[in-house]
């Protein structure tokens, strides 16, 4: 398994986007090597284009806390990018010309790819439709009268002159209906000009990535040294190393009343064995902290768990996590 790993990290860098103080992952390919390999899952936060009110699903892009995108960091396995600035660097640059033709022949393809798709679905429906309106006229050539009763569609001389009359100078038009062929509802003619026939919509192409733009390193690169990201994951980064040094999947844990939420393999399969929040060495930790997060994380089925970096002496290098958990067993 570790050598997996170390092949897929030497494979792949992953781009962390960092706009409006927000680290953000929008290649799909990105989301899953980060989950797959190295248990940050993220949260999703996008809206699909075709869905844009949707309040249940989320799609792309990923948001990282900024403890697990310093640990992607100092893992080796990714950059963080000043998005803004490097976005405006690329395109103001003569030198990245190259690249903005590759990023506008990637969006080309992508819309030929959705055009076709269009034109694929649209002749199916179509031959659907077409089979569905030949079983109907089959169905209606059956004769309308049965057991002497008078045929309904007959009627009086003078009122079949008129209507033939009607029919012969403007043809009857039918609408399929929602149940098929058999149903077709009669439209009648209008008198004005048949209306130009519409040209088809095609879906918008809405790309999740600007990869083909920024496949080289961007120009403002931040380390894992950099101050947003550190002063940010200073306090429970930490215990979140800890925790993926020893292989657990870690997701926000704020709807649980901790830090994180811990699972022992991927949250599709498993469901969260512990709830740890993080404290400072020489900090106290209040007793009612203590109770409310032990009965919480209990009624919740889960173990709360607490622990703390003890520095090395001369505050270098890294330094000791301990861990202890507390579980409510009763009254």
């Amino acid at each position: 398994m570790s050598a997996t790993v170390s092949a897929a990290a030497g494979e792949r860098q992953v781009r962390i986007s960092r706009i409006a103080g927000r680290y953000l992952v929008f290649d799909i390919d990105d989301v899953i090597f980060i989950r797959r390999y190295h248990g940050v899952c993220a949260v999703l936060t996008g809206t699909m284009p075709q869905n844009p009110t949707q309040n249940l699903f989320l799609g792309l892009p990923v948001e990282l806390q900024a403890e697990e995108a310093k640990l992607l960091v100092d893992k080796g396995v990714a950059y963080i990018a000043d998005e803004l600035a490097d976005h405006l660097a690329r395109l103001s640059s003569p030198a990245f010309e190259p690249a903005r033709k590759a990023y506008r022949e990637h969006l080309k393809h992508l819309r030929r790819n959705a055009q076709q798709a269009f034109e694929e679905e649209k002749a199916r429906v179509a031959a659907l439709h077409k089979d569905k309106r030949a079983a109907g006229k089959k169905r209606s050539k059956k004769p309308a009268v049965e057991g002497g009763e008078a045929n309904p569609k007959v009627v009086t001389e003078g009122s079949v002159a008129t209507a033939s009359a009607e029919t012969s100078s403007a043809p009857e038009e039918t609408t399929p209906s929602l149940f098929g062929g058999e149903h077709d509802v009669p439209v009648p003619p209008s008198s004005s000009a048949q209306p130009k026939k519409k040209e088809p919509v095609l879906p918008a192409v809405t790309p999740t990535t600007s990869s083909p733009l920024t496949t080289t390193p961007p120009l403002s690169l931040s380390s894992g040294n950099d101050k947003t990201c550190s002063s940010f994951a200073a306090r429970s980064y930490p215990l979140l190393a800890h925790l993926s040094a020893r292989g657990y999947y870690t997701t926000p844990g704020l709807r649980f009343g901790g830090a994180f939420s811990v699972y022992p393999g991927d949250p599709f399969r498993y469901h969260a064995h512990y709830l740890a929040n993080s404290y400072g060495w020489e900090e106290k930790v209040p007793l009612l902290d203590v109770v409310t997060s032990g009965r919480l994380g209990t009624a919740v089925k889960k173990s709360f768990l607490f622990g703390a970096e003890k520095k090395p002496q001369g505050g270098e290098g890294e330094g000791e996590v301990r861990v202890f958990c507390v579980e409510w067993a009763g009254m």
